[in-house]
């Protein structure tokens, strides 16, 4: 069984990285309900101020990634060819919680393009008590700016 996770945890930047589904682990102001078996979670103020009570963060989530027609080897551990463009990523839906955010009215996720652009509307959050859920994965990107309303 592979079931390795890699956390980080600082004020201004966390991560869930590695089998997120089935270690269902969480860090100090994120925690995840998704249905890839890996992936990489990562969240990051994009202001000064710690994640807790930061006013807008950058989420970027992503699966495995291979260029279309990409091949390794029979035990996984080399590329036997590249394969060519355009470069593949899974995916990540689900769920994403923030957690302990503080005084926090609003919470909404926007998901955006690789130059920072809207892909549709801005989607509310759902509160329960300072914790707030927030869908992931309805659109295609791995990146989505959050923001907070106090």
């Amino acid at each position: 069984m592979q079931d390795g996770l890699v956390t980080v945890d600082a004020p201004r930047s966390q991560a869930l990285i590695g089998f997120v589904r089935d270690r269902g682990k969480a860090v100090s102001n994120l925690a995840a309900d998704v249905t890839n078996s890996f992936c990489t979670i990562l969240l990051s103020s994009m202001d000064e101020k710690p994640i807790a009570n930061s006013s807008r963060l950058l989420l970027v989530a992503g699966g495995p990634v291979e260029n279309t027609g990409q091949a390794w080897n029979t035990a996984g551990t080399d590329v036997t060819a590249w394969g060519e463009s355009p470069t593949r990523i899974e995916q990540v839906k689900g769920t994403i919680t923030l957690r302990r955010i503080k005084g926090a009215s609003t919470v909404t996720i926007q998901p955006i393009d690789g130059a920072g652009q809207p892909l549709g509307p801005a989607v509310k959050g759902i509160p329960n008590g300072d914790d707030w859920s927030l869908p992931i994965g309805d659109k295609i990107t791995t990146w989505y700016e959050i923001t907070i309303t106090r």
